[in-house]
């Protein structure tokens, strides 16, 4: 297949009819032997096609980037990408492509989490690197060989927020999630530190991402005693959910997390979203960061290379890259090289979304030091909790 720049082209389709997209990532036309090869999983269509696209947005532009200055270690870089139409049986078909050919030392996992889930554990069989851009946290808890996430896990967002939570007096809350992995896992994770954060769950809604009237949930909690609603989506539900929470006026705080955190979803909600809570990590608010920071330098070159502002999905794919870039640089460019890399050589390593630590023991790459908590004001984010930030006061 010729490649350009940066091209999409339809080489195939899968058994249920679904285009198959492959995009070849370049800014040159480097020969196999001497380039060095990823593949990745992405939902470019869907209902995750928001996360997909942004993710491949982000790659391309990095790694154009690398290639323009020599690639990594004076090697080309090359990603092909795949569409898993956010359906986690293309993902499974997808990665297996890749696995299949020995050209391929790294995969970039899916956006989609419950896609991330059904191919990490493939990826982690068959012994090749596959970091996740979806936080999935059952994914790396317990660690699987192989399987990483170097973005915040559902577990981190929902720790670093239950303690804003707790600072600010919120005691009741209402968890709202869409049927897929990251709109299930969160609601999961609270309800295992509720106890500890003294949260009491008052209900629990599970949605589908199809739907377009959300009025007779939200109804329900309007009613209830609940002092918030904490809604898990990164799928276009979530700006219809935020919409009609504004114009059923509910009293309770509205909780959003770091999958709301795009340019898309804050203009396309602009007004009706302000006040909301949020949290993310330090590349969504890398310009709060004392110029000092080194995580604040990485975020301000991504920030130049992306030419618009950084959204959470641009933060897990340049984590990702970081990463391998990284393992590569101190280790070597075939697959047990790089994950031997990324479990013994990488404590510290500064990425755009903060520092990340793994070892053989923990696959989960951000802490909670990385994280942030804060309100969208002026339909834009301003972190005001989390190690590099001021508490705020109770109220």
């Amino acid at each position: 297949m010729s490649r350009r720049k940066i091209g999409v082209v339809v080489v195939a389709a899968c058994a249920a009819v679904l285009p198959l997209v492959f995009a070849s990532v370049s800014a040159t036309s480097p020969s196999q032997a001497s380039a060095i090869y990823f593949g990745m999983d992405a939902p470019l269509t869907g209902p995750t096609q928001l996360v997909g696209q942004s993710d491949r947005q982000a790659v391309e532009a990095v790694v154009a980037y690398w290639n323009s200055r020599g690639g990594i270690k004076g090697r080309q870089v090359v990603v092909d990408v795949l569409d898993n139409a956010s359906n986690p049986s293309q993902a499974v078909q997808n990665v297996q492509k890749f696995i299949s050919d020995s050209k391929y030392v790294g995969i970039f996992g899916s956006g989609n989490a419950a896609a991330a889930v059904a191919t990490g554990a493939i990826a982690s069989q068959a012994g090749i690197p596959f970091i996740a851009l979806s936080p999935p946290t059952t994914l790396v808890e317990p660690p699987k060989p192989y399987a990483y996430i170097l973005t915040a896990t559902a577990r981190l967002y929902a720790y670093s927020e239950a303690a804003y939570l707790k600072s600010i007096g919120v005691k009741r809350v209402w968890l709202m999630g869409d049927n897929g992995g990251y709109g299930r896992d969160g609601p999961a994770q609270v309800s295992k530190l509720a106890k500890k954060y003294g949260l009491e769950i008052v209900d629990t809604t599970i949605f589908s991402p199809a739907s377009t009237d959300f009025s007779a949930e939200l109804t329900r909690i309007k009613n209830s005693n609940a002092q918030a609603l904490w809604l898990w989506t990164a799928t276009p539900a979530g700006p219809t959910i935020v919409k009609q929470f504004k114009q059923l006026q509910l009293p309770q705080r509205l909780v959003l997390t770091g999958a709301n955190v795009s340019p898309q979803f804050l203009q396309g909600t602009c007004g009706d979203v302000n006040g909301a809570i949020v949290n993310s990590f330090l590349a969504t608010a890398w310009t709060f960061l004392p110029k000092t920071d080194p995580v604040r330098k990485e975020a301000a070159l991504l920030r130049s290379i992306l030419k618009r502002p950084v959204s959470n999905f641009d933060g897990d794919a340049a984590g990702a890259l970081w990463a391998f870039k990284a393992a590569i640089e101190k280790g070597a460019a075939t697959r047990a090289g790089i994950n031997d890399a990324l479990e013994t050589k990488l404590r510290g390593v500064v990425t755009p979304a903060g520092r990340i630590f793994l070892s053989r023991t923990n696959h989960q790459g951000l802490q909670l030091d990385s994280m942030w908590v804060g309100r969208i004001q002026n339909c834009q984010v301003k972190p005001l909790f989390g190690k590099a930030f001021a508490k705020p006061k109770k109220k």
